[in-house]
């Protein structure tokens, strides 16, 4: 035990001690005097205490759980969405631009070619547009050892639209003048003194007029939703007529309907639709009058599903003339969007019945014979293909081929019944022909547009050596530079390859010549003094070349034509 534990111990005893003494003092009032020293350390003890050795029993309880049933009641939980409003956005609104009711181009060229082009039409408008177009080019101009060559174009047409709230009702009118004359032979060779081909004539024999009075009225339906029925109906009267009593007549209905259904679950939806086109002509010449009724009915099915489209149907063609035939031809068209709308694929098969009319042939030709042995033209069967392609904005790119079996294809022929040799007539062959066109452009905002194409056709007759007047190959290139909105430069290249013409002389019958080939390369400057005058000059056929497009016909050589055009 440490010292300063016994001094505290020593101490508890000596208070105790001197307590009790002082207590027994008072009791016997004695008084004791006694020294106590503690020696030994103190060392206290716990004396050992009974315990009660009784172990409580065990007394096992057992606890049942109840079964717990539930009942689950549904409640429908009512929640509102209440947007917050938001500002709508301002959007700074570009300026329209401003148009003019007026274009006129006019100018005088070589060769006194006189020359005017006018538009006139109303200002925008939610619920019509009305407008005019007038005409006039000729030429009074030569071509070395010919006869006359003059010629005029005069058109006039008027035209307007009617707008609706789903309908759209559109008409026009319109009356054109083309006078040209047949100078096609060299006037050396058929002079009076070269018999027995002598050809006396003057000029009035030798011309030709076109009268062409065309007018149509027509409606279409612009629905916005897709559930409706669309559908458009066409009413077109066309009439020409020429100097040498030939006359055609031409009235043609076209109407067409079509409608969404859900009928399939494998397509979001399916298109029912039909086409219906009659065409009545009444055509007479010199020589035949004849009546013409072709009826065509198209019913079709389409649909689209993700990227495909596909289309088919049946082409049902009904010929009403002096002999009265059917004809029936299925169609099919697929389409596939490779990439959106940068890169779409399709291809198809069809067939077709067409008349020969003396308007469109006189339109290619227009140095035809008045009395033509029309038929119908008929495409057994067409397999067709092509792309269209778009790089970034500012390259497009298109291809096609078209492949037909083809009866009753028609040529232009020059006619040797009778002398100078100088009109066409036609000729008629069944064969194949294989027709395909390629096309790139690059275009940039109105700064720079150039395009170039390339087209092919080539035929293989039954009978014929040669596709009379058609160049296997077609090769052309359009460009237009913008400088500052002030200075545009325009060019042109034109390339046709040799075609053949079907010639007659004495010894050998009718033979084959080659008409080469050419090359057009024209050229034009534009001023442009203010947004609505400019100035313009264009320079043709560069090369001063002499080609033919028809056999025995020269075209112009250089020749150039200037004027202004101006907006008001």
């Amino acid at each position: 035990m440490s010292t300063r534990f016994r001094y505290i111990a020593t101490s508890i005893i000596a208070i105790a001690y001197l307590l009790s003494t002082g207590n027994s003092a008072k009791l016997m009032a004695q008084t004791i005097n006694e020294e106590v020293t503690v020696t030994a350390a103190y060392e206290p003890s716990i004396p050992d205490s009974d315990k009660i050795n009784i172990e409580p029993p065990e007394n096992e309880t057992e606890v049942r759980l109840p079964a717990m049933t539930y009942d689950n009641e549904p409640a429908q939980m009512m929640v509102s969405l209440k947007p917050e409003s938001i500002a709508a956005v301002r959007l700074v609104s570009e300026p329209l631009k401003k148009l003019y009711r007026n274009y006129v181009r006019a100018g005088l060229g070589t060769y006194t070619t006189p020359f005017i082009d006018l538009y006139a039409s109303s200002l925008r408008s939610e619920t019509h547009s009305l407008g005019i177009h007038i005409k006039h080019i000729s030429s009074s101009g030569e071509i070395e050892n010919h006869p006359i060559s003059s010629n005029s174009h005069n058109q006039i047409d008027l035209y307007g639209q009617k707008f609706l709230d789903n309908h759209t009702i559109s008409a026009n009118l319109g009356f054109r003048r083309n006078v040209v004359h047949h100078y096609g032979f060299l006037k050396e060779e058929f002079n009076e003194s070269s018999l027995p081909l002598a050809y006396s004539y003057n000029d009035d024999d030798l011309k030709q007029r076109f009268a062409r009075i065309n007018g149509s009225v027509g409606f279409k339906s612009n629905y916005k939703e897709t559930d409706k029925l669309n559908h458009l109906g066409n009413l077109k009267i066309k009439n020409i007529s020429d100097l040498f009593e030939t006359r055609e007549t031409a009235f043609e209905v076209n109407a067409g309907a079509d409608k969404q259904f859900e009928l399939l679950d494998f397509t979001d939806y399916q298109q029912l639709g039909m086409t219906a086109d009659i065409s009545y002509v009444a055509y007479k010449d010199s020589l035949i009058k004849q009546n013409n009724t072709l009826v065509t009915l198209k019913p079709f099915i389409s649909t689209s599903f993700n990227e495909y489209t596909i289309k088919a149907g049946i082409n049902l063609n009904f010929k009403i003339d002096t002999v009265s035939k059917a004809y029936l031809f299925p169609f099919a068209e697929g389409q596939l969007r490779l990439i959106d709308d940068a890169l779409i694929v399709h291809a198809g098969i069809t067939g077709n019945v067409k008349r020969q009319g003396f308007d469109e042939l006189s339109e290619i030709n227009p140095f035809l014979q008045s009395a033509l042995p029309l038929k119908y033209m008929r495409e057994k069967f067409t397999f067709y293909a092509g792309l269209r392609a778009r790089a970034g904005e500012y390259f497009d790119f298109s291809a096609t081929v078209r492949s037909s079996s083809v009866a009753n294809a028609y040529f232009f022929v020059n006619d040797y019944t009778n002398v100078p040799y100088n009109r066409f007539t036609l000729i008629h062959d069944d064969g194949n022909v294989i027709k395909g066109r390629v096309e790139a452009q690059y275009h940039s905002a109105e700064r720079i547009n150039i395009k170039a194409y390339t087209e092919i056709q080539s035929w293989s007759l039954d009978t014929l050596n040669h596709a009379f007047h058609t160049p296997v190959l077609k090769i052309g290139v359009d460009g237009m530079y913008q400088i500052q909105n002030k200075i545009v430069f325009r060019a042109n290249v034109a390339a046709h390859s040799k075609q053949y013409a079907r010639i007659f002389n004495d010894t050998k019958g009718f033979t084959s010549s080659a008409i080469d080939g050419f090359v057009d390369l024209s050229l034009g400057l534009e001023y442009r003094y203010t947004k609505v005058l400019s100035a313009f000059i264009n320079f043709n056929n560069l090369t001063n070349s002499r080609y033919y497009l028809w056999n025995n016909y020269s075209s112009y050589r250089f020749n150039l034509m200037g004027g202004v055009a101006y907006s008001f």
